[in-house]
């Protein structure tokens, strides 16, 4: 086998340019030097580190003067699709554009796309590379290299980010923002030359566009404020939303990607404590305590329905049994037994009926065929309310339950809970007819559908007397979580 791959290695044609260098006679010529055709080695074909080591990064703002810039640590191996969301909160930006990267120097500089952007064939078709498939380690491996972070298109914010340092030694590198400079312009300003129009009008009390600059821009703008213990608060809540998302495909976190999680960090900071990474399957006695007072009302009503009185109310004598029968009724200050001064046996005959599980029948209070169906099947009736909740007729009382929800299932205050509620609204772009943000005093009243009904079945107390401390029952918080999830 040695000799012959030696014979192989004999038979090999000579170079070219050695056969050029020989004469007809044989003699030798002068050889010349042949230059090398230059490799070029794309970013993205760079192997990274095998090490995990801890990137010193700063990022500024291109064209706008006094600079906006930022230093900040992060982990080698992220990937351009991690570093994302880094760069848009130690910015400031509230990620509501397209972005794209340019690393690596010409002729060997390429483009990195978001993932929406090449499905939606947004990107150059011959320039396809995805963010998420290429690491920052691959695209910055030695201090000095540059990459370009573009944002909003439309605008067209450019930033230019190099690395500082690599160091090796510090075990876990985590992401930290260490010093900065002037805040993030506002979204949709214009870009750079907009910005620095805006700039102007805001220093000019005199300018005629001077106050609805200022209604703008908002009365929090201060074009020279940073803080770098702001940004790490929300670099934590990164993590949060990471490590805490809800079940992907579950309603409630459909709601919370409509959310930019700057605007609502009391909102996303809930995650980590409200357990909604998994449907739980050890629902135990919150099943049973969540669907107690339904199944019991529907068993009462029975196969022959209760016949009501002539105002179309539950008779004294029903009431009288719910009150002793059902866990809270008999709390409700009044002594009278008729269902209009009962506020929590009316509350409960509405919420069977918005249910669907009873109606009205020729003066009799009768099941629906779901009702009789469910009146004695607890697991369906758990089903049931797993997908009806959150209740409400609008859209905002629904997503204000959801909110109500989260706030069940971290285990908050009552006095947590309204500023949760006002945070989340706003956010989702709630406001009062007259253009004001909705107050933390109105917002129980908004969630009202879907907090009735769990104060109803005890699922949730109202901290009346001890309203910044948690005062609800485990088997809600679960009950909350389960319904999150679906």
């Amino acid at each position: 086998m040695h000799s012959r791959y030696r014979q192989h290695l004999c038979r090999t044609p000579l170079p070219p340019t050695y056969h050029d260098a020989m004469t007809a006679s044989g003699k030798r010529r002068h050889l010349s030097v042949v230059p090398d055709v230059p490799v070029i080695v794309r970013p993205s074909e760079r192997r990274g580190r095998r090490d995990v080591a801890s990137y010193h990064l700063r990022i500024e703002l291109d064209e706008v003067s006094p600079p906006i810039w930022r230093q900040f640590v992060v982990p080698s191996n992220l990937r351009l699709s991690e570093l994302h969301p880094i760069v848009q909160t130690v910015m400031g930006w509230q990620d509501s554009h397209l972005h794209s990267w340019v690393g690596g120097e010409p002729p060997a500089s390429e483009r990195y796309e978001m993932r929406e952007s090449i499905d939606e064939g947004f990107a150059d078709e011959d320039d396809e590379l995805c963010e998420d498939a290429v690491r920052l380690d691959q695209v910055l491996a030695e201090p000095g290299e540059l990459l370009s972070y573009l944002y909003d298109f439309g605008d067209g914010w450019d930033h230019t980010i190099v690395l500082e340092r690599i160091d090796a030694d510090e075990p876990a590198p985590t992401v930290s923002c260490l010093a900065g400079a002037r805040a993030c312009p506002p979204e949709d300003c214009g870009g750079p030359g907009g910005y620095a129009d805006l700039l102007t009008v805001l220093a000019s009390p005199s300018h005629p566009g001077h106050h609805d600059a200022g209604a703008w821009v908002g009365p929090g703008f201060a074009p020279e404020s940073f803080g770098a213990d702001a940004v790490n608060r929300h670099l934590r809540l990164e993590v949060v939303i990471r490590d805490y998302w809800p079940v992907t495909d579950s309603k409630f976190a459909e709601l919370l990607r409509r959310i930019p999680h700057q605007a609502a960090p009391h909102v996303f900071s809930l995650l980590e404590h409200a357990g909604l990474t998994a449907r739980r399957g050890d629902i135990g006695a919150a099943e049973q305590a969540a669907t107690f007072h339904l199944r019991w009302f529907l068993q009462r009503i029975g196969s022959d329905g209760i016949t009501l009185t002539q105002a179309g109310y539950l008779p004294p004598a029903v009431v009288a049994e719910m009150r002793e029968a059902l866990p809270g009724f008999d709390d409700w200050p009044a002594t009278s037994n008729r269902e209009t001064d009962q506020r929590p046996v009316h509350l409960l005959r509405e919420y069977a009926k918005t249910l669907g599980l009873v109606r009205k029948y020729k003066g009799k209070l009768v099941r629906t065929n779901l009702g009789t169906a469910m009146a004695n099947d607890m697991s369906r009736m758990w089903r049931h309310l797993l997908d009806r909740l959150p209740l409400g007729t609008d859209q905002i009382e629904r997503e204000a339950g959801y909110l109500v929800l989260l706030t069940l299932a971290a285990g908050t205050s009552s006095d947590e809970r309204r500023d949760v509620i006002a945070e989340g609204l706003a956010a989702l772009g709630w406001q009062t007819s007259d253009g004001t943000i909705v107050g933390r005093e109105e917002v129980f009243w908004i969630g009202r559908p879907t907090i009735s009904f769990l104060e109803l079945i005890g699922a949730m107390v109202e901290g009346y007397v001890q309203r910044d401390q948690p005062m609800d029952p485990e088997w809600g918080r679960l009950f909350a979580r389960m319904v999150l999830s679906m």
